[in-house]
C-alpha cells in the first residue's frame, strides 16, 4: 500500500485509549489536508503510518495517525492524543 492509499480505506477513528496502539492522530475534512499532513510525518522504529476515512453528520472525515508496536516503549499512555477536524 502506498503512503496515501491508506486514505482510500474506510476505517473508524481510533478508539482513543491506546488499546489499538494508535497513539496520535489528526482528523481533516479535506483529503488534500490529510495528504499534506501524512507526507510530513517522520516515523521512528516500530512505528507505522495509519489512517483512512469515515463519516459523520457533516460528511467525510479523513484521519492520519501513528501505530506503535510497543505502547510501553513509546511512552505515556496518557499522551495518546487526537487533534480535531480542520474546517
Amino acid at each position: 500500500m502506498t503512503l496515501l492509499a491508506l486514505l482510500e480505506e474506510e476505517r473508524s477513528l481510533p478508539e482513543g485509549h491506546g488499546a489499538d496502539h494508535i497513539v496520535q492522530w489528526h482528523v481533516f475534512r479535506s483529503r488534500a489536508q490529510a495528504e499534506r499532513f501524512a507526507e510530513g510525518v517522520h516515523l521512528g522504529a516500530g512505528q507505522k503510518l495509519v489512517g483512512g476515512f469515515t463519516r459523520d453528520s457533516l460528511g467525510i472525515l479523513y484521519w492520519v495517525g501513528v501505530r506503535v508496536d510497543d505502547l510501553e516503549r513509546w511512552g505515556n499512555r496518557g499522551a495518546v492524543n487526537k487533534h480535531g477536524a480542520s474546517p
